[in-house]
């Protein structure tokens, strides 16, 4: 065989040593849980929003539950007289969030309400930058992002995020309400309400622009071109981050968020965030411990669909998926390459620390964005997640009677691998025309052939002829080959640039009985039982 290009991967999870650091202040931030709440009547048609009641009434969800009533008031009184300060309180959680020293926490523990106290630190940690991406045709990357998922199909189909209601938690959208790319959002009054949860005010064009570039992958106008799908959508803007700089807090702020979307209606909420090694160790990540995590759990029992960044830490240290990402009922979008599906080196792995499928699907990891005064190229999974979330909008407003989980595995479903799958890639890049036809019977793109050399029983995967042509040079083609444990466990995986007719040879002797490897090209796939 000739030269082949090949992509590893292989699964790993990573142990990190570092250790919170010890408080020294007297005045510390505590989680305090509550046993329990008050039976009040609570009127749920004055306190959400009507599109609110509606989506639960089409996800057949009670009108409201035991997680929307208020926290109970006495309690408050009684935690306010005994603490510093009461900073948030979460309906969601039981739970306010205090400034205390010692003494008072010792005080609250012996309420008989107090279920349990959390530290919620105080450390902070360096956000990680989007790098400017140098590329020499911005229009060819900017009608990359919309028309690999599909976006022409969804137009034949009027499907354009109409009637979706779409929540973004960001760092904030600085330059967003005066730039052309939002003009059509605007000029139509579809920001419905817009939250700071950093300064607890409405404004959240201050701050940083993060959230005016992941908001254009959604539903922006940059090059008189559409930059995200749901451009007729409807939109709730929250600033949950600080910015540079990422302490705790914005998990308090996030879930703060997710609780005031809820109210007020959102279907879908995009949060281009992570929560990853200062804060928490990669045994964390199991879609349960987080604050952040937890909350958009919740989110997602109350129909919404919560689409998350998988992380840009796929090329350093921690490796995986981060909080909230990590959530079994979270959307985890990784990124790909422009040009090609395979990951963009930066795009984190999965899976979780638990062993669950991580990431989900996958949406271009470079954009073109809207920028305070411009616009520019952007690497960072924090623009697939918004493509994808786009992408959600439009293909739930195909059939509104789909509850957010339905959505959910149809979006795993139209991915342009499945039904493979890898760490890397999830089940691929989300595409519009799967979504409503559903996935075709293929045939068989490539063939497995058994070879004997001596005592050695070799399988060649060789292309068959209708899909190689050595003559013309077509879009990069890859194949796609996944090996699993004896306990049908996924332990490594490849990605090879098909360059002949024969890319992959595979020895029997370098496998256990029992194990198998799965091959997938051209919405093909087959396996091999060793």
């Amino acid at each position: 065989m000739g030269k082949v290009k090949v992509f590893c991967f292989v699964v790993c999870i990573l142990s990190l040593s570092k250790l919170f650091a010890q408080e020294t202040s007297e005045i510390s931030k505590y989680w305090v849980f509550l046993k329990d709440k008050p039976e009040t009547q609570f009127d749920p048609h004055s306190y959400f929003d009507e599109k609110a009641i509606q989506r639960r009434l089409n996800q057949n969800l009670a009108s409201f539950d035991w997680y929307d009533l208020p926290v109970n008031p006495s309690y408050r009184r009684i935690v306010q007289e005994r603490v510093t300060q009461i900073k948030t309180e979460s309906r969601w959680l039981n739970a306010f969030v205090v400034y205390a020293n010692e003494s008072q926490i010792e005080s609250l523990l012996t309420l008989n309400f107090v279920k349990q106290i959390e530290n919620a630190g105080r450390s902070e940690l360096l956000l990680s930058e989007e790098s400017l991406a140098v590329d020499s045709n911005n229009l060819e990357l900017l009608q990359r992002q919309t028309e690999r998922m599909g976006i022409e199909y969804f137009d034949s189909l009027g499907l354009h995020g109409e009637g979706m209601r779409i929540a973004i938690f960001d760092v904030g959208f600085n330059g967003a309400k005066s730039h052309p790319a939002f003009e059509h959002i605007y000029k139509s009054n579809r920001v419905k309400l817009t939250y700071d949860f950093v300064k607890n005010r409405e404004d959240v064009y201050s701050g940083g622009s993060h959230g005016t570039a992941v908001w254009s992958c959604i539903g922006g106008k940059l090059q008189n071109r559409w930059s995200g799908l749901a451009h007729e959508s409807e939109y709730l803007l929250a600033r949950t981050e600080i910015g540079k700089r990422e302490p705790f807090s914005e998990e308090e702020n996030w879930i703060a968020a997710a609780e005031w979307a809820d109210k007020n209606g959102a279907d879908i909420i995009n949060s281009s965030l992570g929560y990853t090694n200062n804060r928490y160790f990669t045994s964390e990540m199991d879609g349960k411990t987080s604050y952040v995590t937890r909350g958009a759990n919740i989110a997602a029992k109350k129909g919404i669909l919560v689409v998350n960044a998988a992380g840009n830490e796929g090329s350093g240290d921690w490796k995986i998926i981060g909080a909230p990402a990590d959530a079994d009922s979270v959307l985890t979008v990784g990124g790909v390459v422009p040009c090609c599906d395979y990951k963009i080196s930066f795009s984190s792995f999965g899976p979780t620390a638990d062993g669950r499928k991580k990431p989900n699907v996958m949406a271009q990891g470079r954009a073109w964005c809207a920028k305070p005064t411009g616009e520019g190229a952007l690497d960072g999974t924090s623009f697939a997640s918004p493509l994808a979330a786009g992408f959600a909008a439009c293909a739930w407003q195909s059939n509104k009677e789909l509850s957010n989980m339905q959505i959910f595995a149809k979006l795993e479903q139209c991915g342009h691998l499945y039904p493979y799958f890898d760490f890397a890639h999830g089940y691929g890049v989300l595409n519009a025309k799967r979504f409503i036809e559903g996935n075709t019977t293929t045939p068989p793109t490539f063939a497995v052939n058994e070879l004997e050399e001596g005592s050695e029983k070799i399988y060649e995967i060789k292309i068959n002829d209708a899909y190689f042509d050595t003559n013309s040079k077509p879009e990069q083609q890859l194949i796609y080959v996944s090996f699993f444990n004896l306990e049908n466990k996924l332990d490594s995986y490849q990605v090879i640039e098909v360059s002949e007719q024969i890319p992959v040879s595979i020895k029997d002797s370098e496998y256990k009985k029992g194990q198998k490897a799965v091959i997938y090209f051209k919405d093909y796939m087959n396996k091999i039982d060793f």
